[in-house]
């Protein structure tokens, strides 16, 4: 009985490291998708006000790591948004995690004066 529950253990774990590496990695597309998110509506915010810095309606940015002023929450520890100039036509900034370098995009738009 004892070797039936370690055999049984012993299958499972991989699969258990599986979730983990995958629950990691939605972890990353989520943040990714989140500040995508955050940066269209600051986009579509300064296109109502005609491009004026209003609180709530839109926020001047012009560098990708700025995005985390957008955000309702900050971002969890472990990640971070480096910086990059945002070019007229938008840019793909990078959200990147700290303990393994992977990255994941997300479309970063200038807006403000």
């Amino acid at each position: 009985m004892i070797a039936l529950v370690g055999t049984v253990t012993a299958s499972a774990l991989p699969a258990l490291a599986g979730f983990n590496q995958q629950a990691h990695h939605t972890l990353l597309a989520s943040l990714a998708a989140s500040a995508g998110s955050a940066m269209v509506l600051n986009q579509a915010g300064c296109l109502v006000t005609d491009g004026q810095a209003m609180p709530g309606k839109c926020q001047p940015v012009h560098d990708c790591q700025q995005v985390q002023g957008l955000l309702m929450q900050p971002l969890p520890a472990g990640f971070m948004v480096p910086v990059q100039p945002l070019a007229p036509g938008g840019t793909t900034c990078q959200m990147l995690r700290l303990q393994d370098g992977a990255a994941a995009g997300f479309h970063g738009a200038a807006t403000g004066g």
